[in-house]
């Protein structure tokens, strides 16, 4: 129990610094917030909760596979908000992008 409520409260951490430093400097907390420190963070809850070396291999194999839909989400977001959409208009147009191109990944075998 405890260890969940390290967890939670070291994830928080990590996303109110990130939301605060984003509000003085966007490009910088944009920045800190494309480091790995979630995907760093949770491979090291796996470790710690006894998971295979395998488990966080396979962890890792999937943070690779979704890269690529994440850039196409936030690339679509940028044009969208560049050309004038609102930001829920622009944040619904690139979770419908993020999702196809999660599909067709898929599809492909990728």
């Amino acid at each position: 129990m405890m260890m969940t409520f390290v967890k939670v409260l070291i994830s928080a951490l990590v996303i109110a610094a990130v939301t605060t430093i984003s509000k003085q400097f966007p490009t910088l907390g944009g920045w800190i917030a494309a480091l790995p420190i979630i995907s760093l963070l949770s491979a090291l809850w796996l470790v710690f909760g006894h998971q295979s070396s395998e488990d966080v291999a396979r962890f890792f194999t999937g943070v690779l596979r979704g890269l690529l839909p994440t850039a196409i989400l936030l690339v679509v977001t940028v044009i969208c908000l560049r050309r004038g959409t609102s930001f829920m208009g622009a944040l619904g147009i690139a979770i419908v992008a993020w999702g196809a191109s999660s599909y067709i990944l898929i599809k492909v075998g990728l």
